[in-house]
Formats: structure tokens, sequence, C-alpha cells
């Protein structure tokens, strides 16, 4: 029994993944936490593997915290969440300050991969009656992945000089202008009742080694910012194996992509080899014609053992094998495309055996 259970155990966590964000529900603390963030160096000291990017200061709760005007909740899971703020006036110098969460993950993301994000959020109480107020979510709040430096030098990223010297504190902690590639839904209302799960899968179209979360700002005239203070816990990030492990009710943007790898093909044709690759295809259609919204390319791939000629032939025609499949299945044309790739997308080394095996592969991608 004490196997059984082992194995079970075993394949289960191959399956879900690696959560690539350490300390993800920030129990993993240094200090006592016993008062509100003083600096962002005193965040650092607080909490391991999390910091702040500029210099405002994020804090690390329990449900027993009191300061002042606000109290917190029961955590998401475990003792502890992190608290952040932002601020935004419309009056003179129209200010705007924000509070982030930002972290080195376990692994980098991988161009042309997929991963699943969740996190869970909701807003503390607050004593002010003016303050405490339920908003919705807005599409500036949300993760913004970077790789190595997230430069706050007025050059790429942010138009803001907030890290730069003799300026003012409140230059400091100004919000990061950015647009996060993993937004929040302008659906969901955020309230101090109850934590809202926020999810959606993620395709980097470059390599990133670390997140950033809070409210972001682009100088536009709909802008909307999350102004009380927020709760946040439990943070996953994994990567999507297989189509099979799609959640649902978790929305496919344009651009997501999603791998077959339970479709194979007999070595050098468009065969497939085994029943279960036929299983998985017809899984493939009932999805289609449960999301009728729904548009995909199928993509196929291979290693750069051969020619690029040879490789282009067989990624196309495996994927319009599957495309036809579809189409013969039921669902419309239209809504179906194809493409090959060769080896021009690699999602491993193809110098080693296991590399060129994770590049041999056919995924679909939501298209508009």
């Amino acid at each position: 029994m004490r196997i059984a259970v082992f194995l079970f155990f075993c394949v289960t966590s191959l399956l879900s993944g690696q959560n690539l964000v350490p300390n993800p529900s920030f129990e993993n603390i240094k200090d006592s936490i016993n008062v509100i963030s003083k600096s962002s160096f005193h965040f650092s000291n607080k909490i391991y593997d999390w910091y702040s990017i500029n210099d405002a200061t994020p804090d690390i709760l329990s449900s027993l915290f009191y300061y002042g005007y606000i109290s917190t909740p029961l955590a998401k899971s475990g003792n502890r969440m992190a608290g952040i703020i932002s601020q935004h006036s419309s009056g003179l110098g129209k200010n705007r300050w924000g509070e982030y969460l930002c972290v080195l993950l376990n692994d980098r993301l991988v161009p042309n991969k997929t991963y699943y994000i969740e996190y869970w959020i909701r807003r503390a109480v607050c004593i002010n009656p003016e303050r405490n107020i339920d908003n919705n979510m807005n599409p500036y709040f949300g993760m913004f992945f970077y790789l190595d430096s997230l430069h706050l030098d007025g050059q790429k990223i942010v138009k803001s000089k907030s890290l730069i010297k003799n300026t003012t504190e409140f230059d400091r902690v100004k919000m990061i202008e950015a647009k996060p590639q993993v937004e929040g839904s302008p659906n969901v209302l955020l309230s101090d009742q109850n934590w809202i799960k926020i999810s959606n899968y993620f395709t980097p179209k470059d390599e990133y080694n670390k997140m950033c979360l809070g409210q972001f700002w682009e100088e536009i005239e709909t802008n909307q910012v999350l102004e009380e203070y927020y709760l946040i816990d439990d943070i996953l990030i994994e990567e999507l194996f297989d189509f099979d492990l799609l959640i649902n009710n978790t929305k496919l943007s344009v651009g997501t992509i999603v791998p077959l790898k339970n479709v194979e093909f007999n070595s050098g044709n468009t065969e497939l080899s085994n029943i279960n690759s036929l299983n998985q295809l017809n899984k493939l259609v009932l999805y289609l014609k449960e999301n009728s919204n729904i548009k995909i390319r199928v993509n196929g791939h291979t290693d750069n053992v051969g020619s690029k000629e040879s490789n282009f032939k067989l990624s196309k025609e495996r994927a319009k094998f599957i495309a036809k499949y579809i189409i013969k299945s039921g669902i419309k044309k239209d809504r179906i495309k194809w493409e090959g790739f060769a080896d021009e997308k690699p999602i491993a080394d193809n110098r080693s055996e296991d590399g060129r095996s994770q590049n041999r592969r056919v995924e679909f991608e939501i298209i508009p």
C-alpha cells in the first residue's frame, strides 16, 4: 500500500509540474512579522526569495496583523500572505505610486512553451469607509516577466526615472510604466469577503527568469488603478505539459500554445503510432465543439536531424493530417489552420536525444 501511494504521488507530481515560484505562500520568513515594512530593504530582510523592485514597501502579514487603518483575514493557506497598495491622484502632478512583489523564478520561462499561472487576491478591511470599497480588477494589474534586470531608467520598459539618484521619495516609488504580459480580468470584482483566484495561460516569446506582480501603468485616459490595500497568496507558475492538463474555465488567449504530447507519429511519416494518439485527437475535437469560439492553428515541429527541406515537409504534413482529421470530424474549416516549422522553434537543446525528442512535437495555437 505504501508503495502504491508513493507511486501515485510521483505520477501526480510529474503531471502537475513544478511550481517555478519559490516561497509561493510567503511562509518562509527570516524574522518575526509584527510591523509593516519600513523600507524595501526591511521587506527583503523579513522574507526569503521576495524583494521590492523600487523603494516601495510591500508587507508580509498574518491573520493577527493589525495596523491602525487595516485588518487582515485568514491567509488563503498557511499563516501568512503579502500585502501591496497602489495610489493614483489626478491632481497636481498626477501622482501615482505602487508596490510590487518580485521574485527570481526556480527556472527560466522558455519561449514557445506554455505556463499555467495562478494567484489568489482579496482586499483587506479598511476602517475608513471611503477607502473600504470593492473594485473591479483591471488589465494593468498583473504579472510582468523580465530577464535579469528591470530597467527603470526611461530607456525601454519603463519611462519613469524611478531609481535615479537625487529624485524625490515619490519618484523612487513611482508606478512602473509597462503592460503586464499576464493581466487581470476587468470582470472580476475584488472585495474583503473572500479570496478570488486569478488564473491564465502564458506562452512567452522571449526567455524570462524574474516576475513582478502589482499595478502597472500606461499614459492612457481609460487607465484604472486598484487603490485599496490588497492581499496576495499562493502564487503558482508551472509548465503546461499536455492538452489533457488544461484547467477548465481558464482563458486561452490568442497566442497560447497547447502541446499535444500524446499525439505521436511513426518515424518519418504521418501515420499515428498508437490508438492513444487517435483518442487524443478525438478529445481535441470534442473540446473544439464545446468551445465554439476558439480558432486554432496546428503547428508541426521537428528536431534538427536531416535536411531543412525534408523537415519542413514532414512538419507541415503532420500538422495538415491533424487539421484535416479535425475538419472531417465536424469542426468548421474556417476555424482550423495548419503550419510546419521544421526545427525553427525548438523548446529544448537539439544536442541531446532528450532535447531532440521534446522538439519533435505537434501542438495547437490559439489564433484570432
